[in-house]
C-alpha cells in the first residue's frame, strides 16, 4: 500500500481558522485512487491503495521544519502535498516554484519576523510534480498554476521539504513527488470542494501523466510533409508532423486545426485519426492522434514563413525515401507504418 503524507497549517495571524488543517482533519486515512488517464493510456493501470496521514504544523520555524527533519531522520513516503491558506486567492492554486527567500510581513506565532532574507542561499527550487502536464484533465474546481508561494510559511514550508528531498534522494533514484495546494478563505472554497480537490491532486500525484497529442498527416503531390522545430523550441532541430497538444474540452480534430493555425498560419481541415503511438518521455507519457489533414483551398506557399511561430524548414518526402533525419518522439514510427502499408491520403 502505497503511503502519502498530506499536511495543513494552524490559525495564524488574525484568522480564527484555517480552512488547510480543517481539510487534513476530515481526509480518510484510507482510499482507493483509480488513474485519471485511463482513456489515454496504453496498457490499463491497476488501482492504487493508498495510506494518507496527516499532520497540522505549527506557524513557526519549527513547522517550517517538521517535515524536512523527518525526511532528515530516514521517514519516506511515497508522495508529500503541502497546504495551506492563501487569503488573497480567489481560487485554489498550485505552487509549482519555491523561492529561496523569506520575508515575513507579520511575526509567525512564535513572535518570529525575518525580512528579506535567503533561507539557505543555494537558489530557488521547483516541485518535483509534472504540474503542468496534469491541465489537460478536468478538475472539479477551477484552478491555477503558480510560480509564486509567497514568501512567508507556506513558501518556507515547501523549500526546506524540497531541499531535503533534494539532498536525501541518491542518484539512481526518483526524487518522491512534493507539491503545495494553497487554498483560498472559506468564502471562496467550501471544505467539501477543498476535500475533492485535494483528492484529485492526490490521484494525479501517484500516476504518471498522459498527453493526448496531435499531428498532422499533410500530403502534397504524392508526397508527406514534415516540419523541422526551431533553435528557440524545445526539441530544436528534431523534424515532426506538426501539431501539438490537445486542451480540455477539445475535440482532437479542434486542437489539430488550432495549432496548425497559431504554428504556420494555415487553414486546414482533420478527418479521423488513422492510428494513435505511444511513447514515453523523461516525466510524462504521449498518446500521439495522426490525423490526415488538408488545406482549406490551395496549398500555401511553403516558402513564406512570416506566420510560423515554432519551426524553420518543411521537407516534403516521398514513402521511398529513407534518408535519415532527426525524429522526435514517436514520429519515426508512423513514418514506417506508412511506409508498410503504403499509406498516404488523399489530401491537397
Amino acid at each position: 500500500m502505497a503511503r502519502v503524507l498530506v499536511t495543513g497549517f494552524e490559525p495564524f495571524g488574525t484568522h480564527r481558522r484555517n480552512i488547510s488543517s480543517e481539510v487534513v482533519r476530515e481526509l480518510p486515512s484510507n482510499i482507493r485512487m483509480n488513474d485519471p488517464w485511463a482513456d489515454l493510456r496504453q496498457k490499463p493501470a491497476k488501482s492504487l491503495d493508498i495510506s494518507i496521514e496527516t499532520r497540522v504544523l505549527s506557524v513557526d520555524e519549527a513547522g517550517s521544519t517538521e517535515i524536512a527533519s523527518a525526511l532528515h531522520q530516514g521517514q519516506n513516503w511515497d508522495a508529500i502535498l503541502h497546504i495551506g491558506l492563501c487569503e488573497s486567492c480567489r481560487i485554489p492554486r498550485l505552487e509549482t516554484l519555491a523561492q529561496d527567500r523569506i520575508d515575513m510581513r507579520i511575526p509567525d506565532n512564535k513572535g518570529r519576523q525575518i525580512m528579506e532574507q535567503p533561507i539557505t542561499g543555494q537558489g530557488d527550487l521547483y516541485v518535483t510534480v509534472p504540474a503542468q502536464s496534469w491541465m489537460n484533465r478536468d478538475w472539479s474546481m477551477e484552478c491555477e498554476l503558480s510560480v509564486d508561494a509567497g514568501s512567508y510559511l507556506c513558501n518556507e514550508t515547501l523549500y526546506r521539504t524540497l531541499s531535503a528531498l533534494e539532498s536525501t534522494s541518491s542518484v539512481d533514484e526518483s526524487v518522491i513527488p512534493c507539491l503545495f495546494l494553497h487554498l483560498p478563505s472559506h468564502e471562496n472554497c467550501s471544505l467539501a470542494s477543498a476535500l475533492e480537490l485535494v483528492q484529485e491532486l492526490l490521484q494525479r500525484m501517484m500516476y504518471r501523466p498522459v498527453l493526448s497529442v496531435v499531428a498532422a498527416l499533410i500530403s502534397h503531390d504524392d508526397q508527406y510533409l514534415v516540419a523541422r522545430r526551431s533553435p528557440s523550441e524545445s526539441h530544436a532541430g528534431a523534424w515532426e508532423f506538426p501539431g501539438g497538444k490537445v486542451e480540455p474540452n477539445e475535440t482532437l480534430t479542434e486542437a489539430l486545426e488550432r495549432e496548425i493555425q497559431e504554428e504556420f498560419g494555415w487553414y486546414v481541415a482533420c478527418e479521423n485519426p488513422v492510428g494513435t503511438w505511444y511513447h514515453s518521455l523523461k516525466d510524462v507519457d504521449i498518446a500521439l492522434h495522426v490525423l490526415p489533414t488538408s488545406f482549406h483551398g490551395d496549398a500555401p506557399h511553403f516558402e513564406d514563413k512570416e506566420l510560423w511561430t515554432a519551426h524553420d524548414a518543411i521537407a516534403l518526402r516521398s514513402l521511398a525515401d529513407t534518408t535519415p533525419l532527426d525524429w522526435l518522439g514517436n514520429d519515426e514510427a508512423v513514418v514506417d507504418w506508412m511506409i508498410q502499408t503504403s499509406y498516404l491520403p488523399t489530401t491537397k
